[in-house]
């Protein structure tokens, strides 16, 4: 279609041209010593054009040689690009070994882009064949130096799914000479921590984390939560209140006042012999929000005045009255104030709304004790074969996943290539 603009373009251009030489052709003389041409103005004009139209010709001619080895290039970078589209199909198909082999050959030919290179490093590693990432990530810094720290960042990141934490930590010192702080190294900083349980340097970092939002709140909070965990055990390991109680108050505000944690706390409290201190906090918690791990532990306490624990504990009942865990504890409190019709009734009415080992194992302590072997014995066989989804009580302990915040991330997990 252009051509053919062009062409009837040419023509109109002639036919005006003719018209306007019509009347008056002009006239044209060239002479060289004792040479001379002469001519119309329109005939040295037509020879001008076509001059000028052979010069082209052989220009083009002559570039031939060039275009083609360009088109030679853009052919077999455009069957690299289909190749390594090709593997990387394979490799979000689980292909595996299929998608590495592909993606190897690619890694050999120099043409080949860095995100081949990371690819084939991503597929190796997850089929466990640490040797060849390695040799895909030496291949990849040798042919592109200049992204040395993105390589490097690939590499620590294979190296913690491997859990290969003595190599990933060896990685992230190099990689801390090659780049400024930024939220990638300081959330591998962190998947190392945690993977080598290093609470005290996850500990430095925290303030960090929270600045940089490397994470939400919510795993911010859990994660810390965790470190803070780790750190109460250590304090509690010193069999010291004191320690303990200076341990807490450094803790950050937001920490202390989540309800895992001070679960946890008021349990070391117990633990230690700190009950007094323990029932103030356990008192303050339960008259803000009701929760089975306060109230669990309430009955564990060894409070100086057992009777006073008892009719606070029984003023709840007004509203809570079918709380299994609450008349567990009550249960308790009536043992260790030996009032047994009371510890009876309490452990009954705990077994009639959730049946547990713990008020199975009291109950059938309390039988024997009142002399019905009988009945106690019904009471050790029946906690016994308790499904498993009943022989639970409330746990103080932090979920698992705050140890594996997701660590998540803004870089996917496979490479794909700008093309």
């Amino acid at each position: 279609m252009k051509a053919l603009l062009v062409g009837m373009l040419v023509l109109l251009l002639s036919v005006a041209a003719a018209l306007f030489a019509l009347p008056d052709p002009g006239y044209v003389l060239i002479g060289y010593g004792k040479v001379s041409v002469e001519t119309s103005l329109v005939v040295f004009l037509v020879v001008l054009l076509l001059a000028y139209l052979a010069l082209r010709t052989l220009a083009g001619v002559w570039r031939v040689p060039v275009r083609l080895r360009h088109w030679s290039g853009q052919r077999q970078l455009q069957k690299l690009s289909q190749r390594y589209d090709a593997a990387v199909v394979e490799l979000v198909s689980g292909k595996l070994e299929r998608a590495e082999r592909q993606l190897g050959r690619l890694v050999d030919d120099a043409r080949a882009p860095l995100a081949a290179c990371l690819s084939a490093a991503h597929a190796a590693s997850r089929l466990g064949a640490d040797d060849r990432r390695d040799r895909y990530l030496d291949v990849a810094l040798k042919r592109f130096p200049a992204a040395a720290a993105a390589i490097c960042l690939v590499r620590a990141e294979l190296q913690l799914a491997r859990a290969q934490f003595d190599q990933a930590q060896t990685t992230l010192e190099h990689l801390n000479t090659l780049m400024p702080p930024n939220r990638d190294l300081l959330r591998l900083q962190m998947q190392l921590c945690v993977g080598q349980q290093d609470w005290n340097r996850l500990r430095e970092l925290l303030p960090e984390l929270r600045r940089s939002e490397v994470l939400d709140h919510d795993r911010w909070q859990r994660l810390a939560v965790q470190v803070y965990r780790e750190n109460i055990g250590e304090l509690t390991a010193a069999r010291d209140i004191d320690t303990l109680k200076n341990g807490w108050s450094q803790l950050p505000p937001p920490v202390r006042q989540d309800r895992a944690l001070l679960a946890l706390y008021i349990e070391q409290l117990v633990q230690l012999g700190e009950h007094s201190q323990a029932e103030t906090l356990l008192r303050e918690q339960l008259t803000d929000t009701w929760d089975e791990q306060f109230v669990y532990l309430y009955g564990e306490l060894e409070a100086g005045d057992g009777m006073a624990q008892q009719n606070t504990a029984e003023a709840w009942l007004s509203q809570h009255d079918k709380d299994a865990v609450l008349l567990l504890s009550l249960g308790k409190i009536s043992l260790r104030n030996q009032l047994w019709g009371k510890a009876r009734s309490y452990l009954e009415a705990s077994i009639g709304a959730k049946p547990t080992p713990e008020a199975y194992r009291l109950l059938g302590d309390l039988l024997e004790q009142l002399e019905d072997p009988d009945a106690a014995a019904d009471c050790y066989r029946k906690g016994l074969a308790l499904p498993a989804q009943l022989r639970e009580t409330p746990t103080l302990a932090v979920a698992d996943e705050a140890l594996l915040p997701a660590v998540e991330t803004d870089r996917s997990e496979m490479v794909v290539m700008q093309h």
